[in-house]
Order: structure tokens, then C-alpha cells, then sequence
């Protein structure tokens, strides 16, 4: 290998290399919060109608994110279960992709090997690429990044003489784009930039990119339905725009975040705002007058990716800058070669006042997401061995702290385990969650020997099951649950009739069923039903009464049901409420010869 082409090679794999090492503590990090979630995609498939709709069915804000979120997790998931580190693996392996990618990009904007490997590095270090990095749920910013660099190179390299084979690989790139983030839209408006200020002759190569744009920005506007009591996710176009402007801004350089972890470093954020900020946009509008169009499309490029953010004012987010740091950090990479004497070497500070604040972030950034996850993965695991241990028995849990709740719990983690019911003991977890259990129901269960406690100490679960039957169970009240688990033994009281006996964590409803649910209850308490309805239900409405006022679900079909329907004000202050539940259609399976409707899992007014 000649002198040139290891030169060549070394600065291309440095940057990779540099983020391995940046990154080596972060593949210890565990699932948290919206992860739960994605990893349960599974459990919603039990057809290829279901997996048709877990793929490609609109979620949360319309979104449609197939592979950056929905393959992503699906298939890690059946291959691996809840190990977090192939997961790990492959964000990286992505990553590494999009840091070459980045490299050759701007070596073929600027001409500059080094100036493509410095953009490498300084755009592993930026705060958004750590919290991508940290929290898999975010794992779209780092496709979307790889892809869009990928769309550009290709892009670059079939304007250049290279063939249609790289308008191809260009046109690819950018339509896998759509699966990984709707940001992808602005990929067309960034290369028309870049052909209008440097490459004339490519413009109209780069119009037909506009058209899936288009048809994508229609259909999200007005096909795809959105949650409408999703307040985070309303749009401002006021003068709050400048204020998220200038967050993102000072997030992107590092110190602001630096200093909410710790406001002894408020210095480093008034160099950033005299010193770096000046400095960046002073020449940026030095090489504009001087015709030098790049640091100015290197700008528009992340302000074109942060752009559909920006009017989201209350759910402005540090992952976004992910991708949209990209453009800035080729700017900064310029200075210290497209500006001539001591001013080049003057630059070096300038991007040493950004590098310092932003490896502090993100190394403290990678041990606050360790420390946060680090309790969960052995709660989960003795969670699993519990159920294993004591199978079709309730699971009581103390000890559960807030940040453990919120960071799992919370989100949907239990759902993940195999049938069995877990539950927080008063006093655990946020008040007013609807794991926690009554005093009356814990008494009941331990009268009928159906339960077992954990104590959890953020490292493992100790059983104490014995402590309470000693002391603390026999002071519990007595009385009726708000809410009742269909396959507990401890709940079988309140099923008063038109139940079938209890199938695992379920049990199958007739037409007809009459429940008893303890009250009194809170002011805007709602009733919550979860189930599965049968395929041969079809679609069919539930009913419910209760002295004498009646309400219904609307229209529900086949597949999982999530009701979440407000409990009429005057029945709030019952003490005990005789729900009666009707399904309008039921079914009789051949050799079953039962009466069905739905399969219930969980009934609750709280």
C-alpha cells in the first residue's frame, strides 16, 4: 500500500475508531422508557394482517418509521430478547457507516481529506450524536444521518461522471429515508442548495427528488390521522421559533447543556456565546462575501433538518441534533483550512471551546443513561424468575423508586414478561400509578395464600413474602379492589357472572357478565378495560351499566382492545359498583361449544 493510500485510509477510519472509544461504555446501557414499548411491537401480531399493521400503521403523530423503529426492534427482539447489546452493535455498525460517509462527503465539497476527517470527529462528539447513541429509542437520528450522507455521496459521485449505477444508490438511500425519519423530506431542498451555490449543472437532476417529498408532506398533513389531545406536538409559528433557534443553537455547541449538569462550567458557556458563536458565523459570512459558498450551505444544511422541528416549541428535544449538527460540524472543520495565517490556526481554539464542553456532556451524558438503566435490567431478570418460581401467583413489589418506575415500569416493561401479575405495593412508585394495589386486595390474597412479595434494592429482588405474612398483612384492611386482574384467584369474588374460568392471565367473557368493583372514586376517574377480541367477533360495540346509566364503547374490531372511557360523574361515589358489561355479538367456536365475546385481562376505574 503506497504512502498516500494509508494516509488516506488512516484518516478515513480514525474517526471511527476515535467514536468506539468515545462511545465503549455506552453498549453496557440497558432498555429505557419508549424501548419497552417498541420491544412489545411483537405481542400485537398474531396474523400477517397484524404485522402488515405493525410495520406500516400510522403511530403516535402519523408517524411511519419502518425500519428505524419498527424492524429495528421486531427483529432484535424474536432474534435476541431482551438483550440490549446487538442492538447496541448494529446502531454503531450505522453510525461508523455514516462517520465515513461524512468523511468523503466533505472531502468531495472542500477538496480536503483532513477537513472531511476532522468533520468526523467533531460530529461523534456533538451532544445530539451522544443522546442518539445512549437511548435506542432515538436510533432513527442515526439511520436517518447515515442515509442522507449516503444520498449525497451517491449524488455526488453521478454528477461527477459516475454513472446512473450512483444516482441509483442516491435515489435509494434517500427512499429508505422515509422509513427511518420524516425529516428525509428535506433532503432534495438540501442538494438544490448545494447545486445552486457550487454545481449549476446538477439542478436538474435534483427536481425529480422533490417529487416523493411532496407526495410524502400530503399524505402526513392530511391522510395520515394524528393524535388530537397530543398538546407536545402542536405547532407554534410565532416568535417562539427564534427562542427554539437559539436553543438548539447552544445545545449543538455543547456548553448550555454542560452547565445544567453542572452550573460551575456558566464560564465556558459565555465563551460559546462571544467567542464560538462570533467566530463560527463570522466566517461563514467572510467566505459568503468572498463567494465561498460552502460554510453557507454547510448552515443551511442543518438549519434545512432542524427546520420541521423548530416549530414544535413544546417538544423541543436534544436528539434532533443528531442529524442536524451534521452541516455545522463541516463549517467548523473548514475553518482551520479555508482561513489563511494566524486566523486558521486561531480556529483551532474555537473548536477546542466546542470539543471540551461537548466530551464532557457526553461522557457524563453515557453515565447518567448507565446509572439510570443499570436497575432495571436485574429487576426485569427477577421479575422473570419470579414468575418462573411462583407461577399463577401475584406479585407484590416494593422498593420501586420513581426513576425506576418512570424509566420501565411506566412504559409498558411488564407487558414483556410471560403471563403473570405484578403489582406495586403502596407507597412505591409515582402516586397515583395504576400499578399500585389496594390494601384490601393485598389482605385477600394473602388470606387465600395467592401471593408473593420482592423487595427490590436497585441490584436484586429479595423475597419477603414471610416479613409481611409477620407483620404488615395482617394490619391490611379488607374490602374491594377498583381494579381486577381477570386471571388472579385473588379477584375471583368480584367476577360475579357470565365469566368463564381464568385461561392463564385471562378469562373469557359471554355476552353478558356482571362485575363488582370498590369505590368510592377519585373525581374523573376512568374506566379501562384491556382484552382481546376474537377474529370471528368482527366489529361489535361493549356496553356498560350501572344504576341504571348506561354508557358505550363505540364501534371496536378484532385484535387487541384498549378501552379508556370517562366514568359518568354520578357514579363516583358509589361504594360498591355492579358493572354489568355487554358485548353486542359473541361467538360459539366449533367443538368449544362455550359462549364467547372477548378474552379480558384487566378491568379498572381509577
Amino acid at each position: 500500500m503506497s504512502g498516500d493510500h494509508l494516509k488516506r485510509g488512516t484518516l478515513i477510519l480514525f474517526p471511527v475508531l476515535l467514536a468506539l472509544y468515545l462511545f465503549r461504555r455506552s453498549f453496557r446501557i440497558w432498555f429505557l422508557a419508549d424501548d419497552f414499548a417498541w420491544l412489545g411491537l411483537s405481542l400485537s401480531i398474531h396474523s400477517p394482517a397484524d404485522l402488515w399493521s405493525a410495520l406500516f400503521a400510522p403511530m403516535a403523530q402519523g408517524t411511519v418509521r419502518t425500519l428505524s423503529e419498527r424492524l429495528f426492534f421486531l427483529i432484535f427482539e424474536r432474534s435476541f430478547g431482551l438483550e440490549s447489546l446487538p442492538m447496541r452493535l448494529w446502531a454503531f455498525a450505522t453510525f461508523a457507516a455514516g462517520l465515513v460517509l461524512m468523511v468523503l462527503v466533505v472531502q468531495r465539497l472542500s477538496g480536503c481529506i483532513r477537513a472531511g476527517s476532522l468533520a468526523a470527529v467533531l460530529w461523534s462528539l456533538n451532544f445530539g450524536v451522544s443522546i442518539a447513541m445512549c437511548w435506542l429509542s432515538s436510533y432513527n437520528q442515526i439511520l436517518l444521518s447515515t442515509l442522507i450522507l449516503g444520498a449525497m455521496y451517491c449524488f455526488f459521485r453521478y454528477v461527477d461522471g459516475g454513472g446512473s449505477r450512483w444516482l441509483a444508490g442516491a435515489w435509494l438511500c434517500y427512499l429508505l429515508g422515509f422509513g427511518a425519519l420524516e425529516s428525509v423530506i428535506v433532503l432534495p431542498g438540501i442538494l438544490l442548495v448545494w447545486a445552486w451555490c457550487l454545481y449549476r449543472s446538477a439542478i436538474k437532476a435534483v427536481l425529480p427528488l422533490f417529487g416523493p417529498a411532496v407526495l410524502f408532506a400530503i399524505a402526513h398533513l392530511f391522510l395520515i390521522p394524528k393524535a388530537k389531545d397530543a398538546a407536545a406536538y402542536r405547532m407554534y409559528f410565532d416568535a417562539s421559533l427564534l427562542e427554539s433557534i437559539s436553543i438548539y443553537w447552544e445545545w449543538m455547541l455543547g456548553s448550555l447543556r454542560l452547565i445544567q449538569f453542572d452550573p460551575a462550567f456558566g464560564w465556558m458557556l459565555t465563551l460559546s456565546r462571544w467567542v464560538v458563536t462570533p467566530s463560527v458565523l463570522g466566517f461563514i459570512a467572510f467566505k459568503t462575501w468572498k463567494k465561498d459558498w460552502l460554510p453557507l450551505f454547510g448552515l443551511l444544511m442543518s438549519a434545512a433538518l432542524l427546520a420541521p422541528m423548530l416549530p414544535l416549541r413544546d417538544h423541543r428535544t436534544d436528539y434532533y441534533l443528531a442529524s442536524a449538527s451534521m452541516g455545522l460540524m463541516m463549517v467548523m472543520a473548514l475553518m482551520p483550512f479555508r482561513l489563511p495565517g494566524w486566523a486558521g490556526k486561531a480556529s483551532l481554539a474555537v473548536i477546542a471551546l466546542y470539543t471540551i464542553p461537548s466530551f464532557i456532556i457526553q461522557q457524563a451524558s453515557i453515565e447518567w443513561y448507565l446509572e439510570r438503566t443499570a436497575p432495571i435490567r436485574p429487576l426485569m431478570r427477577g421479575l422473570l424468575h419470579g414468575i418462573q418460581t411462583h407461577p399463577g401467583k401475584l406479585i407484590l413489589l416494593e422498593g420501586i423508586s420513581d426513576d425506576v418506575y418512570n424509566s420501565s415500569l411506566g412504559d409498558s416493561a411488564l407487558r414483556l414478561l410471560p403471563a403473570g401479575e405484578i403489582r406495586l405495593a403502596p407507597g412505591n412508585g409515582p402516586s397515583g400509578n395504576p400499578l399500585t394495589i389496594q390494601d384490601s386486595t393485598i389482605r385477600t390474597a394473602f388470606e387465600k395464600q395467592t401471593i408473593v412479595v420482592y423487595r427490590f434494592d436497585n441490584v436484586r429482588l429479595k423475597d419477603v413474602t414471610r416479613e409481611w405474612e409477620r407483620g404488615r398483612a395482617l394490619t391490611l384492611g379488607v374490602g374491594l379492589s377498583p381494579e381486577v386482574l381477570a386471571g388472579d384467584l385473588a379477584f375471583a369474588p368480584q367476577f360475579v357472572s357470565g365469566w368463564h374460568s381464568p385461561e392463564g392471565a385471562n378469562r373469557w367473557m359471554t355476552s353478558r357478565a356482571v362485575l363488582r368493583l370498590g369505590g368510592p372514586f377519585q373525581p374523573g376517574a376512568r374506566l379501562r378495560l384491556s382484552g382481546y377480541a376474537p377474529t370471528e367477533l368482527g366489529q361489535f360495540e361493549l356496553s356498560f351499566r350501572a344504576q341504571g346509566i348506561s354508557f358505550r364503547s363505540g364501534p371496536l374490531n378484532a385484535g387487541p382492545i384498549d378501552l379508556d372511557l370517562p366514568l359518568p360523574e354520578a357514579l363516583r361515589s358509589q361504594p360498591v359498583l355492579l358493572l354489568e358489561l355487554e358485548s353486542s355479538r359473541s361467538v360459539k367456536p366449533p367443538g368449544d361449544g362455550r359462549e364467547l365475546s372477548i378474552l379480558l385481562s384487566k378491568v379498572s376505574i381509577r
